[in-house]
């Protein structure tokens, strides 16, 4: 008995070797770019969360939500928060959401936390009754191209009231 491959076996196996790597193209698109995209969204959002759970705290620990301090006015891109130990400013800017201490109007000695998250979208409502703020309505999603089409991911809601401690 001989052996090796008739022609016929090779002409099968060439006809046969495109319909394969055409089939296992997608399995090689989900590890060269899904994989790693969804390594960054799961990171972004790991961040989001962090700064949603030290808002929380801020919240919690919250005696009032002020409308101004120190010549900033809380609005969608800024909200305060007033603590026992001075006054808490959240602020949107630029992909970031930045966390300063401020003291009694002395702002160059502001302590200052910064989260990166640049494609994250946070929005955030101040909840009013006569006046005084009561709680913070934060909606948070991750937006991402993905060829030519935007996707959101992690959409998510919560409401924080001020002072449940």
């Amino acid at each position: 008995m001989r052996k090796g491959f008739t022609l016929v076996e090779m002409l099968i196996v060439i006809m046969t070797l495109p319909f394969i790597c055409i089939a296992l193209d997608g399995l090689f698109n989900t590890f060269l770019s899904e994989i790693p995209r969804s390594s960054r969204v799961l990171q972004e959002n790991t961040t989001l969360l962090n700064m949603l759970e030290q808002l929380q705290h801020d919240i919690d620990a919250g005696k009032q939500l002020p409308e101004s301090f120190a010549g900033q006015t809380a609005d969608d891109k800024l909200l305060l928060i007033e603590l026992a130990e001075g006054t808490i400013c959240y602020q949107l800017k630029d992909g970031q959401v930045l966390r300063r201490n401020l003291t009694d109007t002395q702002q160059g000695s502001e302590q200052v936390r910064v989260w990166s998250m640049p494609n994250a979208k946070v929005q955030w409502r101040l909840w009013r009754q006569q006046g005084h703020g009561y709680a913070v309505e934060v909606r948070t999603h991750i937006k991402y191209q993905i060829r030519s089409k935007s996707q959101e991911k992690m959409a998510n809601s919560h409401l924080y009231f001020l002072g449940v401690l």
